[in-house]
């Protein structure tokens, strides 16, 4: 696949057109303007150029806005449609990211599995720009976080977690 390098995937997730696929390895973040027929390398950060991609997170409204948990980095953001990378880490627990899920009825709202420091669930009300914890998390390794909306008559936003252990539900 494009002569690159990889060890193994970690993540896909396509952008809110439908029209970018966004793969996430063990060493870098791969980029598909033609639905996965050819990809292209895409620079995160200078500091840390052998990235760990573990979540990636489109905003489901706005194209240009992505979202990526690293290993060892924490969340990265882009608006214009991955040219540029800001690192959003303030209050965030640890660098170890393993799952980011938007809120369905907010884009502002995103949730991180943090594995390393204070381990749990972390909450950003303001796209990342400030984090807090919410939550001890799921038992196990968390391998994908996803929020999913399920009317209920109360709400109905429920965070799910995928682990090592099963598949954990609960109220956002």
């Amino acid at each position: 696949m494009g002569g690159f390098a990889y060890e193994h995937v970690h993540a896909l997730a396509a952008d809110a057109e439908g029209k970018t696929l966004w793969m996430g390895t063990h060493h870098t973040l791969l980029r598909s303007d033609d639905a996965g027929k050819t990809w292209k390398e895409v620079k995160v950060s200078s500091q840390h150029p052998k990235l760990e991609i573990m979540s990636i997170a489109p905003d489901m409204r706005n194209p240009k806005v992505v979202y990526l948990g690293t290993h060892e980095a924490g969340v990265f953001k882009t608006t214009d449609g991955g040219a540029t990378w800001v690192r959003m880490n303030k209050n965030l627990g640890g660098m170890d990211i393993h799952g980011l899920a938007f809120d369905p009825n907010s884009t502002e709202k995103l949730h991180a599995a943090v594995r390393d420091g204070a381990d749990g669930i972390y909450r950003t009300r303001d796209g990342g720009k400030n984090w807090e914890r919410v939550a001890d998390g799921p038992k196990g390794e968390v391998k994908v976080l996803a929020s999913v909306n399920i009317s209920t008559g109360m709400g109905g936003i429920y965070l799910y977690a995928g682990t090592t252990e099963g598949l954990f539900r609960s109220p956002d």
